[in-house]
């Protein structure tokens, strides 16, 4: 999972990429199950900048991503896939937006900038 912070060394957004260790116990609770889950411990285990996230992001969704593709549909993509937090991906749809040469007229789908030529 993907959480978002200021860098205190720079004046940047850092994207940490977060492993938690979590056990589960099932309980018997009359003649009922119940499941109990415990953090037990938590991990960075990888430190992205804003830039170099969104590069990934690219390189991860080519194939994936499409002319008109939604919103939407592109933050279900960034959550389920890259286990991005759900109130960070519009921010890095902006960022995909800018790197990808894309724009969005009706604010829910995306389109490539197509060059033309006279």
């Amino acid at each position: 999972m993907y959480v978002k912070s200021d860098c205190p060394y720079e004046n940047r957004t850092c994207y940490h990429e977060l492993r938690f260790r979590v056990k589960k116990e099932i309980l018997l609770d009359g003649e009922e199950y119940r499941e109990h889950r415990t953090i037990t411990g938590i991990e960075i285990t990888d430190t992205k900048s804003e830039e170099e996230l969104v590069q990934c992001i690219i390189n991860e969704l080519q194939g994936i991503m499409y002319n008109g593709i939604s919103t939407n549909e592109l933050c279900k993509i960034l959550k389920e896939k890259l286990s991005v937090l759900e109130q960070y991906c519009c921010d890095l749809v902006q960022q995909l937006k800018i790197e990808l040469d894309m724009y969005c007229p009706d604010r829910q789908h995306l389109y490539y900038v197509e060059a033309r030529f006279s």
